[in-house]
């Protein structure tokens, strides 16, 4: 094996050893459950699992949720995951932690790409230090303790920006369009918050690059990128955009009153404190912990401070530090706007006032995308003024020892918030196979928001349904307590076959009735025998059966909008293959050495 081979392994092991010590109080847990959010993923997870593993059928409906809820057009639900592998053989949990260590490992091999083939280091230590400074960052790990395992995709945001800026590099439209793919993937893993803030970082960066080389290179692959991401994801994006549209929903979430900024005490915990928790407080904080810490080692913020001091007072205006200039002022604006509502021209409020951002309400997440860029400016300026091209081997040595030794500082101080996260006893009962059990149950008093994983437990164990559920879009409708999935009017049924997302029975009816479908109604769902009545005070959908009817009666439920998301699938499929071997004329390059240049495939 020749000298780069072995390099490649050794850094493969380094990942690998760092993923698997970052994340060992997890996976230690075994099938444990978590507490606060971790009851509503785990959950969502084992609804599609139900569906196409017990049911044999696709996750349309989620009969177990508030009552009767959708799933496939639920943002959060995943349904793109390695999780739904992993659980055919393994408990839910242990299957999640599983996830957790493998997009562990995805970000560090997106970063390394990123910083070898984009930013063109070589210095080994430099290359762990700013993967590590990404990867093992405490904002990801800070949400992942509380369950917000709908911000995995932040371990997309490496292969994202490699696509872009190799896009951008080489004007290959097929780096665009992998860009679009990567973007998509993140929504179909219920990545609706990481995938959002990805798109205004990608914005703001393609903006500032553009009126800074006075290029309309880099919009047009932003457009390129963009469209292509909503295309791949259009099978999930059009019927969310349905369902959401909907006036009957019922909100009930809760914001507290006051302006959502980072103060000055706040800041100087976020990103240097090694003593962080969840239920740390300051004066002015509106929400736990977990959405404003960020933690980034003692040298992580200050070499990205110093990066972008540096690359504001080194020719900022020469063609040769365009890339490393447009990637410092992304950075402060993201900074700018991770700081939230500082006054009525803040970043934070004036993007607000735009259709659609003004529901993205938690400022402080974006601290995430602002360490994704952080990193980038600082690999730009690495490679700058790379430390192996260094005439003194004892100071490469000296840089490599205060680098590796950063990174296991970060690692021990991100890596103590996974202990004992996952306190809670294991489920009981497994998935089965095509055991397709009844219709469920109305669990009335449980409440959804309690300990111990009450959603899970009563799905799992008891298959029922706790009709206080967590969850912040409900539909309405009076469900029945202790009432049949199907309640007669005037009617006989029989032969009721129940599956998740169709119900068949059979009806007999002299004189004409109805059929009420005890669940809350969206539309989407169909009946074989005419259309759904529903009832204006109850809000529950009900069927209208003749007189001397004696038939079998199919109800079915199909999400609004997947049959119009597919086709734009294939669209976006066909034209994708039809661009990808196309390309932009790029710029002739001016610049010092880390331009993007990525060999192609």
């Amino acid at each position: 094996m020749n000298r780069r081979g072995r390099a490649w392994w050794l850094m493969a092991a380094a990942y690998l050893a760092t993923s698997v010590y970052f994340t060992f109080p997890l996976l230690a847990s075994g099938a444990r459950l978590g507490v606060s959010d971790w009851d509503a993923i785990l959950f969502h997870h084992a609804s599609v699992m139900k569906s196409v593993y017990e049911y044999g059928q696709w996750p349309f409906w989620n009969p177990w949720f508030c009552g009767g809820n959708v799933l496939w057009q639920n943002p959060q639900v995943a349904l793109l995951t390695p999780v739904y592998a992993f659980a055919l053989v393994l408990p839910l949990a242990t299957a999640m932690k599983l996830n957790i260590l493998l997009h562990y490992l995805v970000g560090f091999a997106g970063m390394h790409l990123l910083l070898t083939r984009v930013f063109r280091l070589a210095f080994l230590p430099a290359i762990v230090f700013l993967a590590a400074t990404f990867t093992l960052a405490g904002g990801a790990a800070f949400h992942l303790v509380v369950g917000h395992a709908t911000f995995l995709p932040y371990f997309y945001l490496p292969w994202i920006l490699l696509a872009f800026l190799s896009a951008l590099g080489t004007g290959a439209l097929r780096y665009a369009v992998g860009a679009g793919a990567v973007l998509a993937l993140s929504i179909y893993a219920g990545g609706i918050h990481v995938t959002f803030m990805a798109a205004v970082g990608l914005g703001c960066f393609t903006l500032i690059s553009a009126l800074l080389g006075r290029d309309w290179r880099p919009l047009a692959m932003l457009g390129v990128a963009g469209l292509f991401a909503l295309l791949f994801a259009a099978p999930k994006l059009v019927p969310i955009a349905r369902f959401v549209a909907n006036p009957t929903l019922v909100d009930i979430r809760y914001f507290p009153p006051g302006p959502d900024r980072v103060s000055a005490e706040m800041l100087q915990h976020a990103f240097t404190d090694p003593d962080q928790y969840p239920r740390l407080r300051f004066d002015g904080q509106l929400y736990g912990w977990h959405e404003y810490g960020n933690y980034l080692g003692p040298l992580g913020l200050l070499i990205i401070v110093a990066a972008f001091a540096w690359i504001a007072i080194d020719r900022p205006l020469h063609a040769s530090n365009r890339l490393g200039v447009s990637l410092a002022l992304t950075t402060a604006v993201l900074f700018a706007l991770m700081l939230g509502d500082g006054g009525p021209y803040a970043p934070y409020v004036l993007l607000r006032r735009l259709p659609v951002f003004s529901q993205f309400r938690l400022p402080s997440r974006y601290t995430l995308v602002f360490t994704w860029f952080a990193v980038a400016m600082v690999a730009w300026a690495f490679g700058a003024v790379a430390v192996e091209r260094s005439d003194t081997a004892r100071m490469r040595r000296f840089a490599a020892i205060v680098l590796i030794v950063a990174v296991g500082v970060l690692a021990y101080g991100s890596r103590r918030h996974f202990v004992a996260s996952f306190p809670l006893a294991p489920l009981n009962t497994p998935f089965r196979l095509l055991a397709r059990p009844g219709p469920p149950l109305i669990d009335p008093e449980t409440d959804g928001f309690g300990p111990n994983s009450p959603m899970l437990r009563a799905m799992m164990d008891r298959n029922q349904a706790v009709l206080k559920c967590n969850e912040p879009l409900q539909l309405p409708g009076a469900v029945q307590v202790g009432a049949p999935l199907l309640e007669e009017g005037d009617v006989q049924i029989s032969d009721v076959t129940f599956t998740p997302n169709r119900i068949r029975f059979g009806v007999v009816s002299r004189a004409g009735g109805r059929v009420i479908l005890n669940q809350r109604y969206v539309a989407g769902w169909r009946s074989s025998v005419g259309a759904f009545e529903v009832d204006p005070l109850t809000q529950l959908a009900a069927i209208r059966v003749p007189p001397g009817t004696a038939t079998k009666v199919e109800l079915s439920f199909v999400p609004r909008g997947l049959v119009s998301g597919s086709i734009l699938l294939l669209i976006g499929l066909l034209a994708s293959a039809a661009i990808w071997r196309r390309t932009l004329p790029p710029r002739a390059p001016a610049n010092n050495g880390p331009v993007p240049a990525v060999q192609p495939a």
